[in-house]
């Protein structure tokens, strides 16, 4: 009887560390991410508004090869973190964001106001 206990625990303990493990490794980041400055201010036509000034950046953790689209402005990166807002000057208005990884594409509209 302890030892169908000892063996119970011991492979309790097991998937509770094999599952930590797997988590701890699905939670890091590992896609392409963009991140903002500020916090929107409001949401029109279905996309986030963000003050002038507010900066962008693209987030690359596997330094993988991507193209981004910002409007009419094309840029090839392979960097880990690139701010967006070197590419073009974000004045007011609304923006289209296209991420082309070699899996996917994101598609991500905003607006500055």
């Amino acid at each position: 009887m302890i030892k169908l206990i000892s063996i119970l625990i011991s492979v309790v303990s097991f998937n509770f560390v094999v599952s930590f493990n797997t988590t701890k490794a699905e939670s890091q980041p590992q896609d392409v991410e963009i991140q903002f400055s500020d916090k929107a201010i409001a949401i029109e036509s279905g996309q986030p508004v963000f003050t002038k000034g507010t900066k962008i950046w693209l987030s690359n953790p596997k330094k993988e090869e991507i193209k981004v689209y910002l409007n009419e402005n094309e840029k090839e990166i392979n960097s880990e973190k690139l701010d967006l807002s070197e590419i073009t000057n974000l004045n007011e208005g609304t923006y289209t964001l296209v991420v082309n990884t070699n899996r996917e594409e994101k598609v991500f509209g905003f607006t500055i106001q």
